[in-house]
């Protein structure tokens, strides 16, 4: 999908939280899934890897890399949890609360789980130009602002199918 079709859809549902969801999805193919949780305000992040990670040692380098990131940003992280669920392929799942997170931070989560878990990581192929990351990044800072402002007024989850990205209320 490319990020003029989000621009040009007419719908109810476009408002800050799918538009974070959806450039979120668009700007990093390593992300699965991802929700706004309205009533705990957060942005939950999954990602697919194979059952060769070392979860443990993943998670507590995530942790401490994102407790070290806020100290530095002078920002205090609400929540953050990290867990995974088993099935055929594993799910990594980052909850993050929506006052704290940054388009920064998402780099960073990103970032360090293509590092740790390289071909474990399963993920689509990335077929933006750098004009369209850059422009998604911006997008992503500025819905991330304007949510941290007013919070989500809706929970709702954006997942990848076939190469598109579909957002579904709930």
């Amino acid at each position: 999908m490319a990020a003029l079709d989000v621009t040009e859809m007419e719908s109810n549902y476009l408002n800050y939280s799918t538009g974070l969801l959806v450039s979120i999805l668009l700007r990093y193919p390593e992300i699965g899934t991802i929700s706004c949780c309205k009533q705990q305000q957060t942005l939950i992040l999954k990602f697919i890897m194979s059952k060769e990670s070392n979860f443990e040692s993943l998670q507590a380098q995530l942790i401490q890399a994102l407790e070290i990131f806020h100290k530095i940003e002078g920002r205090k992280m609400k929540l953050c949890c990290i867990e995974k669920y088993e099935q055929e392929l594993d799910l990594l799942i980052i909850t993050r609360d929506l006052q704290s997170i940054t388009q920064n931070e998402i780099n960073l989560i990103v970032g360090i789980l293509k590092s740790e878990l390289g071909k474990n990581l399963i993920m689509e192929d990335n077929n933006l130009l750098e004009d369209e990351i850059l422009l998604q990044e911006e997008v992503i800072s500025y819905m991330l602002t304007a949510i941290r402002s007013q919070g989500t007024e809706k929970s709702i989850t954006a997942v990848r199918e076939d190469g598109k990205v579909l957002v579904f209320n709930g």
